[in-house]
């Protein structure tokens, strides 16, 4: 396996200085914070939350050196990441740009030494995602980009499908669902082909790059999805929140709601919306 990840970003020509400079930092970021993810990857020791999830060593440190490497640089940004203190209420964004980080996405995995697992960050932009990072350590390759930047997988362009990737919709999902939609989905679910990565991250990064008809996901988190959705629009795909939209984002606390959301191509939108009955089925 190829140890040096590349350092390509897209064409950043479309973007404004304080986005260009944000765009490189959060790059460079990211890409310091390899090693040491390789190094621990189903080493580390992890606990459990209040909350039932489990948070690892490297979780905690990542989380802390990638935003003092940034917060050097912006001071006056924001900084969101699911290893941030819990406040009694959550904190109001009050810059014009905001970084939203899952210092390990797929913990579960990256703890016992499931490969699917990786570093997701996001960059907001008065709320709104902008560009995004996500390290795929299954693939040791750094997936980037944002609506008006396209997407690349390592120094290679990619696209979100157009058509089925299989003879059947394909796309990740993860369980439990709500047993409303549980409900709603059994019939097609006996059709469906579904993949259950465990890691939102990485599922996102398979509809960016064309390998998966799209995601529909019911218990992700902002920072499970912030950067995936940058990238998922540069891409191509659509992306969708089910029920109240987590962006434009204006406050933050790690106890925030699941954000339930579909992203893929437009076949995907139009049998998932069939099948749950919901009104808009436009890709």
């Amino acid at each position: 396996m190829d140890r040096t990840l590349t350092n390509q970003t897209p064409n950043l020509s479309s973007a404004d200085s304080e986005l260009h400079l944000r765009i490189l930092a959060g790059h460079k970021a990211v890409l310091d914070q390899v090693d040491y993810f390789r190094a621990n990857f189903g080493l580390t020791q992890s606990r459990w939350k209040g909350d039932g999830t489990r948070v690892t060593e490297v979780d905690e440190t990542i989380s802390v050196q990638l935003f003092s490497a940034l917060e050097i640089q912006f001071p006056a940004d924001d900084y969101c990441s699911e290893e941030s203190v819990e406040t009694p209420e959550p904190i109001p964004l009050k810059g014009e740009f905001a970084w939203i980080l899952d210092p390990v996405d797929g913990t579960n995995n990256y703890a016992v030494g499931v490969p699917e697992c990786g570093i997701s960050l996001g960059l907001l932009r008065n709320g709104l995602p902008v560009y995004g990072f996500i390290y795929d350590y299954g693939r040791d390759n750094l997936l980037q980009g944002g609506p008006q930047f396209g997407a690349i997988e390592g120094d290679r362009p990619v696209h979100a499908a157009q058509s089925l990737v299989n003879e059947k919709l394909t796309f990740c999902m993860h369980f439990p669902i709500p047993i409303e939609e549980l409900n709603a989905l059994n019939e097609a679910l006996q059709v469906w082909r579904i993949r259950c990565p465990g890691s939102a991250a990485v599922g996102l990064a398979n509809v960016a790059t064309g390998r998966l008809d799209g995601c529909l996901e019911f218990r992700a988190k902002p920072w499970d999805c912030a950067a995936g959705y940058a990238i998922c629009e540069g891409a191509g795909a659509r992306f969708h929140f089910i029920r109240d939209p987590a962006f434009p984002m204006k406050s933050f606390s790690p106890a925030m709601r699941p954000c339930p959301f579909r992203v893929g191509s437009q076949i995907f939108h139009q049998e998932v919306c069939q099948a749950l009955k919901l009104a808009d089925n436009k890709a």
